[in-house]
């Protein structure tokens, strides 16, 4: 079994719909800012609540998800630590992400009945934000949408070839063949009278914003569910947009990471039926799209933080305005069900996640 993604999955419960009244760090912060150093800890306890032992390998307890190294983002500093004592980890590439392991002999230990044990890691990163920004600059300064959309490219100018078929293909998760999602391709597709990838993906938007309303749920919805519950958390919403997006041969994928909101700033929460317990501090997890629009290439669309509609998710996105952190690359796969099946066996087994993640700015720190 593995329990990594579950962690991942809650990672993306950050339930704040507006996000600008509670945070001190500002636009113009960011945009005067290039270097913003993050430090990113997660740490907590796991116990055995069951019945029976359990092998620590089995958990992927000791396995965390690392950030990736990008262009506009640099890890610095990484420490792991098992019941208060430092352990050496290595790094491991899966598929488009990177995981950290920590080694050490607890490896092959099992838990027992009622035993716990203390893990963590702790790392800084630090986030190029001028660069972030500068690369929607005139997405930023153009307010006609008429304008804007002249602007953006076609799809003529959208290499397939380059950037891979894997980012329009079609998936369990992002399954744009379902019956109901056709259906709202369809009515996607009369309504819109441009013929560009922005004015689709603003036409998504507004559908979106129209119909969905901001709720969690663990595990997360597959898009056809947002639709017809009408209810959708930040990579739930996020998802419905990837899907319909490649139906249209959008490029697109979700990005998860971690958004640093202020010192101040403090959830908590419990899921499966109490078996995890997790508080964030000064920031939270998250989810947002990542799409290709010609000639700014891939434009990140948040539909649930901050107040803004339509473009606003692009010029209001946590990734552009706040100090974020990218941790996961989602190109394939089907976690929301994985995350189901994870979840069902935690409650299962009775296997108890009691969970820290806590967020500082040390640019803030130091004036």
């Amino acid at each position: 079994m593995s329990y990594r993604l579950l962690f991942t999955i809650l990672f993306l419960i950050i339930l704040i719909l507006n996000l600008y009244g509670l945070s001190i760090y500002s636009f113009n912060d960011t945009a005067n800012s290039r270097d913003v150093l993050i430090g990113i800890k997660y740490y907590g306890n796991v116990t055995n609540n069951g019945i029976k032992p359990i092998m620590i390998n089995e958990t992927d307890i000791m396995v965390f998800d690392y950030p990736l190294n990008t262009s506009t983002q640099k890890i610095i500093n990484v420490k792991t630590w098992i019941n208060g004592y430092e352990y050496p980890y290595k790094i491991i590439r899966e598929n488009n992400q990177y995981v950290l392991v920590i080694q050490s002999p607890y490896t092959n230990s099992s838990l027992k009945p009622g035993e716990s044990i203390s893990v963590g890691v702790e790392y800084n990163v630090s986030i190029n934000m001028f660069q972030r920004i500068n690369s929607i600059g005139d997405i930023l300064l153009t307010n006609n949408i008429t304008k804007l959309v002249r602007m953006s490219g076609t799809w003529v100018d959208i290499n397939y070839t380059e950037i891979g078929a894997e980012y329009i293909n079609v998936t369990s998760l992002w399954n744009y063949t379902n019956p109901l999602i056709k259906l709202l391709v369809n009515y996607l597709n009369r309504t819109n009278n441009e013929s560009k990838p922005l004015s689709f993906i603003l036409s998504i938007l507004n559908w979106i914003d129209d119909n969905i309303v901001y709720s969690t749920r663990i595990p997360p919805r597959h898009p056809w569910e947002v639709i017809v519950e009408g209810l959708g958390d930040c990579d739930d919403q996020s998802n419905l947009l990837i899907t319909l997006a490649r139906s249209f041969k959008i490029p697109s994928y979700l990005e998860i990471g971690i958004v640093y909101i202020g010192p101040n700033f403090k959830y908590e929460n419990i899921e499966a039926e109490g078996y995890y317990h997790y508080i964030f501090l000064g920031g939270g997890g998250h989810g947002w799209a990542a799409v290709y629009i010609p000639p700014w290439k891939w434009v990140r669309v948040d539909l649930t933080i901050g107040s803004g509609k339509g473009v606003g998710h692009i010029k209001g996105a946590a990734y552009y305005i706040f100090p974020t952190v990218v941790i996961n690359k989602v190109v394939l796969g089907d976690y929301a069900t994985q995350s189901a099946e994870y979840t069902e066996e935690i409650i299962s087994k009775k296997i108890k996640y009691d969970s820290v993640l806590e967020i500082t700015n040390y640019n803030l720190t130091k004036k």
